[in-house]
């Protein structure tokens, strides 16, 4: 199985729009600052499915400066991600997806590491993210790929529903730390 990462234009972004990038539900977990992911605790309820389509249809549009990876596997599109310039200084991945179908074949991090080349061509200081506490595969993944929980919001998907549970998640990887952090491990892992 070949993965390949195309960099194209974000008009092209409906090319993908097909695709099952859907997820179930089945816990709501508390984020706690300085603590894995594994360990925060988890409110079970009963399981359905979470399908972003809709609201990522309405992001496509981007900006002549954003950038769009498409990655494709047996010649098909099975995921996505845009990003663009933040305010901050910092890379936003406005959106990574993939296809239910093809999770757990790298192309979440191919699409990453196509993320991460574009902002460091970018000079930028790093990149950011959000997600929910209830999609706890993407925080796992973000986390194993060097990403630091930033900021918690539990109000920002209350104005679409009062009575919402899911907390706004924003992922930080700052590539000065992410560099100290690989010079720290492979230092440790010289040592006797």
């Amino acid at each position: 199985m070949t993965i390949l990462i195309i960099r194209a234009v974000v008009a092209l972004a409906h090319m993908v729009e097909d695709r099952d990038f859907s997820f179930f539900v089945e816990a709501f977990h508390e984020p706690i600052f300085g603590r894995p992911v594994a360990q925060w605790p988890r409110t079970p309820v009963p399981a359905y499915r979470k399908d972003y389509r809709a609201h990522v249809e309405s992001e496509s549009a981007g900006d002549a400066s954003d950038a769009l990876f498409l990655a494709w596997g047996d010649q098909v599109p099975v995921g996505r991600a845009m990003i663009s310039r933040n305010w901050n200084n910092y890379a936003l991945v406005d959106n990574i997806a993939v296809d239910a179908g093809w999770r757990g074949a790298g192309v979440g991090r191919l699409l990453m590491d196509a993320c991460v080349a574009w902002s460091r061509d970018e000079g930028l200081a790093g990149i950011m993210l959000e997600t929910q506490n209830n999609n706890i595969a993407a925080c796992r993944f973000y986390e194993r790929y060097g990403f630091e929980l930033g900021g918690i919001d539990r109000l920002l998907y209350r104005g679409l529903d009062p009575q919402s549970r899911e907390i706004a998640l924003l992922w930080y990887l700052r590539f000065d730390e992410r560099l100290k952090r690989r010079v720290a491990t492979a230092t440790a892992d010289e040592q006797p």
